[in-house]
């Protein structure tokens, strides 16, 4: 397989796994104790790297204080801060859609 080939298959991956990283929304790990699940860590949403990374992004979720939590434990409402996570994602995604856009126009480039 040729670079122009390559260049001009692994283009538009990469400017699609760009724009996943810089926009859709993604989740952050509930810190403290919560619910016992094998299938599933206890989460927090956080919105888009796109709005995340220009505001105040601070989800918050609730969290029991013991370490092996039952029920009826006593939980507190824990606040998780997004806005650096967020700034990360946007400039990693922008600059791997910078090099998908690259890739594919070089290919193109008789």
């Amino acid at each position: 397989m040729d670079r122009s080939r390559l260049r001009a298959a692994l283009g538009p991956i990469l400017v699609l796994l760009g724009l996943w990283i810089a926009l859709v929304p993604f989740t952050r790990p509930l810190p403290g104790g919560a619910d016992f699940q094998l299938e599933s860590t206890p989460r927090v949403g956080c919105r888009s790297p796109l709005l995340g990374a220009f505001s105040d992004d601070r989800p918050t979720g609730t969290a029991y204080t013991t370490p092996r939590p039952m029920k009826g434990d006593p939980t507190i409402e824990v606040e998780v801060p997004c806005g650096s996570r967020a700034r990360f994602r946007l400039g990693l995604g922008v600059v791997i859609l910078a090099g998908g856009a690259l890739a594919h126009r070089r290919s193109h480039v008789p």
